[in-house]
């Protein structure tokens, strides 16, 4: 699990990049992801890493954040699958964490920004690079390995 781990952490930095510089990712590098996360996932089954239940629980954060993207008009949608890629190689416990550390991380730079008007009211920010430090968080604290139970 400690390879999948790093794996995704440079998976998850590449995108993070990309959508810090031009706000908005790949569609070949998120489908090569998209690719990649389901056959980790088959294989986590297969090796009863984890359970459909578990699969799909974890699914919750990113079916919301797509959800939230297609009553905004579409923006965030590359993050909503992205979230729902990282529920397939980091799983459940994870990428809970992830998702809540994210938002609080990002809640939290965006109170500073506006407080000290470095920003407008209309700032966009990109949510990977904030979805990559939640993860490491996730990471740092359930551990590389194990089996995400």
């Amino acid at each position: 699990m400690l390879l999948i781990s790093m794996g995704t952490m440079i998976y998850l930095a590449v995108l993070a990049i990309m959508d810090a510089r031009r706000r908005e990712i790949s569609a070949i590098v998120l489908a090569l992801g998209s690719v990649a996360s389901v056959a980790m996932a088959g294989w986590l089954l297969l090796c009863g890493s984890t359970s459909w239940e578990m699969l799909l629980f974890g699914a919750v954060p990113g079916l919301l954040l797509l959800a939230l993207a297609g009553m905004t008009g579409g923006a965030g949608v590359g993050d909503g699958i992205v979230l729902l890629q990282l529920n397939f190689l980091l799983l459940l416990d994870r990428v809970v964490i992830a998702f809540g550390v994210s938002l609080l991380v990002m809640g939290a730079f965006s109170a500073v920004t506006l407080l000290t008007k470095l920003g407008k009211k209309d700032l966009r920010l990109p949510y990977l690079p904030f979805l990559w430090l939640g993860c490491l968080v996730a990471i740092c604290i359930c551990g590389g390995g194990g089996s995400g139970t």
